[in-house]
C-alpha cells in the first residue's frame, strides 16, 4: 500500500544511524500534535528524542488497533445483516411458492372481506359505501409491498 510505498522512499534519503534524524522520521510517520511533534525538534538528547517518537509511535500503533477492530465489527454486523436479509427473503419467498404464505396485503383484504360477511355482507351495505369499498380494496391490491 501507500505506507510501503512512503517507507520504500525514506532509507534512500535517510542516515538510519543518525538518531536524531531517525526519531524526526518516526515522529511524522505518525499523527502527532504540532506541538508533539515541535517537542521531538526542540529535543537535543537523542535518547529523549527517540523516546518521544517512540511514544507517537506507540500511540499510533494502537489507534490503528482500534480502528480495525472497530472496522471489523462493523464488517461482521454488516455482514451478519446482509445474511439475515437474504435468508428472511429466501424463506418467504419459499413459504410463498409453497403456499404457506399470503402476501401481507392479500391478508389485509381477507380480513376485510371476512369483516364485511361479518356485518351481513354486501347486501347489508349501502351501493355507494360497497362501491367505495371495492375501489379501495381494488388499489390496496394494486400496491407494491
Amino acid at each position: 500500500g501507500l505506507f510501503r510505498e512512503h517507507m520504500s522512499f525514506f532509507p534512500s534519503r535517510i542516515d538510519a544511524n543518525d538518531p536524531y534524524k531517525l526519531a524526526d522520521v518516526a515522529a511524522t510517520l505518525t499523527t502527532g500534535s504540532p506541538e508533539e511533534l515541535q517537542a521531538i525538534l526542540e529535543d537535543n538528547d537523542a535518547e529523549s528524542r527517540l523516546h518521544k517518537a517512540l511514544v507517537l509511535l506507540s500511540k499510533e500503533r494502537e489507534v490503528s488497533k482500534l480502528q480495525l477492530e472497530i472496522s471489523q465489527k462493523v464488517e461482521e454486523k454488516m455482514s451478519e445483516a446482509q445474511r439475515k436479509y437474504f435468508l428472511t427473503e429466501q424463506l418467504k419467498s419459499i413459504k410463498k411458492e409453497l403456499g404457506m404464505e399470503k402476501d401481507d396485503k392479500d391478508a389485509l383484504i381477507s380480513k376485510y372481506r371476512k369483516k364485511l360477511a361479518d356485518y351481513g355482507g354486501k347486501d347489508s351495505i349501502p351501493a355507494e359505501v360497497m362501491e367505495t369499498i371495492e375501489s379501495e380494496m381494488e388499489k390496496l391490491s394494486t400496491l407494491e409491498k
